[in-house]
């Protein structure tokens, strides 16, 4: 049985790995195909593609998208689009010089809480990639105000804490059309994370093609769940690990073993509807 890993993040936003590092322990962990699915880029995919024909692995193009619903955050993961798809690559664009707009809110918040972080230093530590929380947690540790990375979110910038500024978010309608217009296959992320069903499935009313049923915060009910869902509206099944590299609070790649057809699946439907 072949597996694969749809849903990991690198350095081109809040993981810490590279492109090519993500393909290489793709390899030793003997997985088939995967998916870089960085938050508003997709500055990892062509790299990946490059090294994974190198390496025997099927990387399939990815992103992951933040809308807004209702007052809800969610996810949408998009799939086997154009990345040079020009209003994608501009919209993206945009989202990404707000986050560092955003970056700059939060750390001026910060401030009224005794710490000084240095955008430049937070800057250099996202590197090639998009700034984000995790950037600003890690030069937060590294100021000693704080004990570990996770105090940083649980107490300052976690969603609701008071160093937080809302990043910039799409209406589902904008991220999923904005996702059909590229030639790819939005679906629906980490739903279990919502919690809240009835909310999850009134989200279906917006024309998703997918929903991501293996997830590390999914239990095992609401992956029956979710695949009963999938087959009941017709909707492709996506999984992966959401890993971030060595972040300790978050799952290791490949560690969701999802089978290899559900890439021959999206593929399918791809070529056959899109």
């Amino acid at each position: 049985m072949g597996l694969c890993d749809l849903h990991i993040h690198s350095r081109y936003s809040d993981g810490t790995y590279t492109p090519l590092e993500i393909v290489e322990k793709a390899k030793a962990k003997h997985l088939d195909a995967l998916s870089i699915t960085d938050h508003d880029t997709t500055k990892g995919v062509d790299p990946a593609k490059l090294y994974g024909k190198e390496m025997g692995i099927r990387v399939v193009s990815g992103v992951e998208l933040s809308a807004i619903y209702q007052d809800i955050e969610i996810h949408v993961l998009g799939y086997l689009f154009d990345e040079h798809d020009k209003r994608l690559y501009t919209k993206l664009s945009q989202m990404r010089e707000y986050r560092e707009e955003r970056a700059r809110g939060i750390l001026r918040k910060l401030e009224n809480y005794g710490f000084t972080v240095n955008f430049d230093f937070v800057k250099k530590l996202a590197g090639e990639g998009t700034i984000g929380r995790p950037h600003i947690a890690q030069a937060m540790l590294e100021s000693r105000k704080i004990t570990n990375y996770k105090e940083a979110f649980v107490k300052y910038i976690g969603n609701g804490k008071p160093c937080n500024v809302l990043k910039y978010r799409l209406n589902p309608t904008e991220a999923i059309d904005l996702m059909r217009e590229a030639g790819g296959i939005p679906v629906l992320a980490h739903p279990g994370n919502i919690r809240n069903d009835n909310f999850v499935l009134d989200l279906f009313n917006f024309p998703f093609l997918g929903i991501e049923v293996w997830h590390p915060d999914h239990t095992s009910r609401q992956i029956k769940d979710y695949l009963e869902i999938a087959e009941k509206r017709n909707l492709l099944v996506t999984g992966g690990s959401d890993s971030h590299g060595d972040i300790p609070t978050k799952a290791l790649l490949g560690g969701m073993n999802v089978d290899i057809s559900i890439v021959d699946s999206l593929i399918q439907y791809k070529e056959t509807y899109l």
